[in-house]
């Protein structure tokens, strides 16, 4: 068992939203946080994918003084429009008389909020361009790519899937999700999108519009069978629009214009066990998901909320029974959101004879009954069961 007291050095390996925002949350006179991120601060600043936030993720960055009322580079989200093609049934989540349902914004914008914060805060520092290249846990040590030594009390590991976790952990992979990828655009058209999200099902898989900063701009993300989102890279622009307008229909007009296609691979998966010794995995690096359901970054934004609390509960000493307590909690919403995001996926992105009949009456039903509704609303904004 490690036990660490009165920590006076955190290192935090990664400097994109998760490793800035645990950063935040513990800051603390009573200890050191140091973050290393490999890349520089303009190419780190470059990635513009938008992210959407839940109601929690919106309550959490308020706490470190993040709040969207106040920064125009949140653009609210009003009201979910689901549907499948070829199906009468659809659901349609709006809230707009109350709160926003969430937030949009793109990543670069919210790395620019939180590293405004991370540069007034005096119990935090970062170093950009500091590529990790070996790590010993057991002696509490990594070297970067110059051989520079780093000493830690504690470690948080969020750089994304890296090679340096492969010798440390055991992931459960989902192999039927291994063979999708997602296309990622930004998309103009004809009419206003009214900060309504949208997610359309469809037999080679779902299509996601997210509003973005101009009214008439949404971030178009279309995942699928890899075959099939590389065809739809290689299509000319006429051919692309067409094959668009086919599959998810006239809801914002005709497409006007849209920018660089840009396709990555997806995979889902979860270590084990996120943590050994003095060192705790988080975000993408300890769960990737498919974008399907949108709760990545909004369930990594979660379990930093709850590990701070049992950091700040613990007055920030370590031990294996206070991971343990943390990864206990955290699984069962983990596994809940990749069984979901694996039922969705696999239940919705086929033709089979008389299925979408059964899919039509889903949604159908879910957009009547007011209690299921409302407990479907409440777990993707809150991860409740």
């Amino acid at each position: 068992m490690v036990k660490v007291r009165n920590i006076d050095l955190i290192r935090v390996i990664g400097g994109g939203p998760t490793g800035l925002i645990f950063s935040l949350l513990n800051a603390h006179e009573r200890h050191k946080i140091v973050i290393h991120e490999k890349l520089n601060i303009n190419t780190l600043l470059q990635q513009s994918r938008a992210l959407a936030l839940s109601a929690s993720s919106i309550d959490i960055l308020k706490k470190i003084n993040i709040n969207p009322k106040n920064d125009l580079n949140f653009i609210p989200i009003n009201k979910i429009h689901t549907s499948q093609k070829k199906s009468f049934g659809r659901v349609v989540i709006d809230q707009s008389k109350s709160a926003p349902i969430g937030f949009v914004i793109r990543y670069d914008q919210l790395i620019k909020a939180l590293l405004e914060k991370i540069c007034i805060n005096k119990y935090i520092s970062i170093h950009f361009e500091s590529e990790i290249v070996s790590m010993d846990v057991k002696k509490s040590f990594f070297k970067d790519i110059d051989n520079k030594k780093y000493n830690y009390n504690f470690l948080i590991f969020s750089d994304g899937i890296g090679n340096l976790l492969n010798n440390q952990f055991e992931f459960s992979v989902d192999n039927e999700m291994s063979n999708y990828s997602a296309l990622v655009c930004e998309v103009t058209t004809q009419l206003k999108h009214q900060n309504i999200a949208y997610e359309r099902f469809t037999p080679d898989g779902p299509i996601a519009l997210l509003p973005i900063n101009n009214e008439s701009l949404s971030k178009l993300v279309w995942t699928g069978n890899s075959n099939f989102v590389e065809s739809l890279f290689k299509l000319n622009n006429n051919q692309f629009i067409e094959c668009f307008h086919e599959q998810f229909g006239e809801r914002l007009g005709q497409l006007v214009d849209f920018g660089k296609r840009i396709v990555y691979p997806l995979r889902q998966q979860y270590i084990l066990k996120p943590y050994i010794e003095n060192l705790l995995v988080l975000g993408n690096a300890a769960h990737t998901m498919h974008p399907v359901a949108g709760q990545g970054l909004n369930l990594s934004i979660r379990d930093i909320a709850y590990l701070t609390t049992i950091l700040e509960k613990n007055q920030y000493s370590i031990d294996t029974d206070i991971f343990k307590e943390y990864f206990e909690n955290r699984v069962k919403e983990m596994k809940s959101f990749m069984k979901l995001t694996h039922f969705l996926v696999k239940g919705f992105s086929n033709d089979y004879v008389g299925i979408n009949k059964i899919r039509s009456l889903s949604l159908f039903m879910l957009d009547n009954q007011k209690l299921i509704k409302d407990n479907f609303i409440n777990k993707f904004n809150y991860g409740s069961n």
